[in-house]
């Protein structure tokens, strides 16, 4: 899972005119406020520096995360999408992924801090034709009314940073702009499973149907465990300098809720929760159904079945 190479390249460009040394410390910098202010809804980003070392160190991985979400909810639901808003939108890895896979005619990049949005817009630039479609406005999603409703509304790594009591006031906010589809991402977390769960419960209390990834409205999971997806991400030089990484990949770990305004014919296929365990001759899956979550072995006698399987990751359908 990678991000375009056109964006690739720009933002390598970027680091050239940074010292190395900034970086390294504006990366740790990042990781600091991420973990000390998780829910207190503070400013995270503040500088040029930090913008650039955040697209380097988690657009990829964000990317990833929303790309896969969005693929895996299309697949059961996927009604015309004409225009789009991604709050929060950070260096824009959001609408990033929803143009590669969307034939959108306008989105609409909510953000609060001024030098993400630089960033972003730069990206823009130097991506396809995304720029004749976005739109980029300040927002602070606390505070400001959304003036117009979208096909579909996108909320990436948020709701970990806002506090509580102002979580569902939120939700009812990001519900009542969604014409067709709101996506939530959050961390792959217990935490951010909570969220996840959480934000489930409010909006299909508001009328929500949910799309993915989950089969029905109660979760069949046992209350010390939690479900999460991941993502390849595929590291550069400088990523993994900023990171202090020394394999050429990280594993993101994401959980989503996709909700639809309208009544959907859901799949007869089962979510696979965990990642494959592959034996000799055989192959096991834990897979979340309907009715429960349950363990199933696909043996080499079922050629159709094992070959799906083998290809198969945690978070696809089977």
């Amino acid at each position: 899972m990678e991000l375009p190479i056109e964006i690739k390249r720009y933002i390598e460009s970027e680091l050239n005119t940074i010292k190395k040394v900034e970086l390294q410390n504006s990366a740790k910098n990042i990781s600091m406020k991420y973990r000390t202010n998780e829910g207190k809804g503070k400013r995270l980003l503040e500088s040029r520096e930090e913008a650039i070392a955040y697209a380097i160190s988690r657009m990829p991985a964000t990317y990833g995360a929303i790309y896969n979400s969005l693929k895996h909810s299309l697949e059961i639901y996927n009604p015309y999408i004409k225009n789009v808003a991604d709050i929060g939108a950070g260096t824009g890895a959001g609408a990033i992924a929803i143009n590669e896979l969307l034939h959108i005619e306008k989105i609409v990049c909510y953000e609060r801090e001024e030098e993400m949005q630089k960033i972003g817009k730069k990206i823009f630039e130097n991506y396809n034709d995304i720029i004749k479609k976005a739109n980029w406005i300040k927002l602070d999603i606390t505070k400001d009314k959304i003036p117009e409703k979208y096909d579909l509304v996108l909320v990436s790594y948020m709701l970990n940073e806002i506090d509580n009591s102002k979580r569902n006031t939120i939700l009812e906010k990001l519900w009542e702009i969604t014409n067709k589809i709101l996506l939530i991402v959050e961390p792959g977390t217990m935490q951010g499973y909570k969220n996840i769960m959480s934000a489930r419960k409010k909006i299909t209390d508001m009328g929500g149907r949910i799309v993915a990834p989950c089969k029905n409205n109660t979760c069949k999971l046992p209350e010390d465990d939690w479900c999460n997806f991941s993502c390849r991400v595929q590291r550069t030089k400088n990523h993994k300098e900023l990171k202090s990484g020394d394999v050429p990949y990280e594993d993101e770990k994401y959980i989503y809720i996709t909700m639809a305004k309208e009544e959907i014919n859901q799949t007869d296929k089962n979510r696979i929760l965990r990642h494959p365990m592959i034996y000799s001759g055989y192959i096991k899956l834990k897979i979340c159904r309907e009715e429960k979550i349950e363990e199933i072995t696909i043996t080499k006698k079922d050629k159709e079945k094992y070959k799906i399987a083998r290809k198969s990751e945690a978070g696809d359908l089977i």
